[in-house]
Order: C-alpha cells, then structure tokens, then sequence
C-alpha cells in the first residue's frame, strides 16, 4: 500500500460490519475502508452496500487504491464541504424511504440543503455544457456529445470545480483540446 493517506484501516468482510463500525466512529477523521474483491464472496462488500452505508451515516467516499490481489481500500471521511451528485441525492432519498438514514446523515444531507451544495452540481447532473466550455470546443461539440456520459460528467465536475478563473480557464483548454484530438482526459 504505497502513496495512501495517512488514515487508520479498517477492514470489513460484511455491509452490517461496516454499519457498526460507522455508528461507533461516524465522528472520527476518516478511514481507509479495506475491502475484500468480489472473487471472495464471503468476505465481499459491494460497493453499492458501502455508498447506501457512508451516505447514511453522513460520509463520502474517495480515492481507492489496491492493498494486494484479493483486496482494495478506500478513504472514506466524513462529508464536509463536497457538494450533492444527483446519485447522492438518490441515494439519500431512498435511505431515508427506507428508515435507513441515520441522524448524522440526515444532518450532512440538512448542512448541504442549506450551504447550497445540495444543489451546485444540478447542471452538471444533466449534462449541461457550461458556454465556455462550448465555445472552446466549435466543432468537436459533436465529438464531446458522442462521449459516455458518465465521462463528461466527470470532466464537466471538473471545470466546475476549479477555485480560480485562471484554472477553470486552463481545464476548459484541456477538454476542449484532447476531444477535438479524439482523446480522453485522464480521470480527475
């Protein structure tokens, strides 16, 4: 495990394990979740099972890196300042359909209603190309709609993202320029 965060493990062999220990830790720093691969089935946590726990005790998941053959970990922290994909939203609205939304996350999903990131990403949800960014790309506009969604969705949450005008300036360049070159941006 080379180049991961500095974050105590915890490794989990079923979706109930994990939902204890984010009800004993939901206040902790963060975790590196460790993770059995799906070749091992009785030791398997699906990554849906993980998404439906972290969202219901108000945490978001990150980075994944490979621990060795048979596992993966995972940071997970507590949500602080990330705004709501619409996936999330589901999610948090079928947990709490469920009874399964547990008080600190009801009150990530409150903070992020009220601080407005409930709804930053609602344009990139739909896919919605910023004018920037559809003026840099002319003609490659059809190449960029040909794209998979999820792709341009990420891209899209990247420019988004950018602090400075400078930044977003540059990483509109970068998406215009590698999809008029038939090229796709490394993940972000």
């Amino acid at each position: 495990m080379t180049n991961m965060p500095n974050y105590p493990r915890v490794e989990v062999t079923s979706a109930p394990a994990l939902w204890d220990w984010l009800a004993a830790h939901h206040g902790a720093d963060g975790a590196l979740l460790v993770t059995w691969k799906a070749a091992h089935r009785a030791k398997y946590v699906s990554r849906e099972e993980v998404l439906d726990a972290l969202v219901a005790f108000g945490w978001i998941d990150g980075r994944r890196y490979k621990v060795d053959a048979d596992r993966t970990a995972q940071l997970i922290t507590p949500r602080r300042t990330q705004a709501w994909a619409q996936s999330y939203k589901d999610r948090a609205a079928r947990l709490e359909a469920q009874g399964r939304m547990m008080p600190p996350g009801a009150a990530s999903v409150a903070a992020g209603k009220a601080g407005g990131l409930w709804e930053v990403m609602a344009e990139v949800d739909r896919l919605k190309v910023p004018d920037d960014l559809d003026a840099a790309l002319g003609p490659a506009r059809t190449a960029w709609d040909a794209l998979a969604p999820s792709y341009r969705r990420n891209v899209l949450r990247w420019v988004a993202q950018a602090k400075t005008d400078p930044t977003r300036i540059k990483r509109v360049r970068a998406a215009a320029e590698a999809t008029a070159a038939g090229q796709k941006l490394p993940q972000m």
